[in-house]
């Protein structure tokens, strides 16, 4: 399966309080074997998070183990940009996050199978592990 990897699902795994860390767990081990992918900004979000809820050591170790990681880091470019602003713009709740819609639109426009997260804003416009 070729699969996108949301933020919140990193820190899930790298979390071990983390409310969703048992179910990350379980989702990584199901799809051992899978392409992972991610945009270039999921992991500067992931370890951002990490620094204000764990701590900075930990963002940083993170960060640094999860740039060895065999992740896909997918384009980004113009139309993209374009394209995830068109569905930004088209929310009407408030604090709609445009790294979601960018998120959206990757796994659309890059075919893949679906995005591991546990945000339920995606499961309206694509598949959610």
């Amino acid at each position: 399966m070729r699969i996108l990897v949301d933020a919140d699902f990193l820190i899930a795994l790298a979390k071990s309080d983390d409310s969703n860390h048992k179910k990350a767990l379980i989702l990584a081990e199901n799809f051992k074997g899978s392409f992972f992918f991610t945009t270039q900004f999921t992991l500067p979000e992931s370890a951002t998070v990490l620094s204000y809820k764990v701590s900075h050591k930990d963002a940083v170790s993170f960060l640094f183990r999860s740039r060895k990681l065999s992740l896909v880091e997918l384009p980004f470019d113009d139309k993209l940009r374009d394209a995830t602003d068109l569905l930004f713009y088209s929310q009407k709740k408030k604090g709609t996050s445009w790294i979601d819609c960018l998120n959206i639109v990757s796994v659309k426009t890059y075919n893949l199978d679906g995005i591991l997260s546990f945000d339920k804003f995606y499961k309206k416009h694509i598949h959610v592990f």
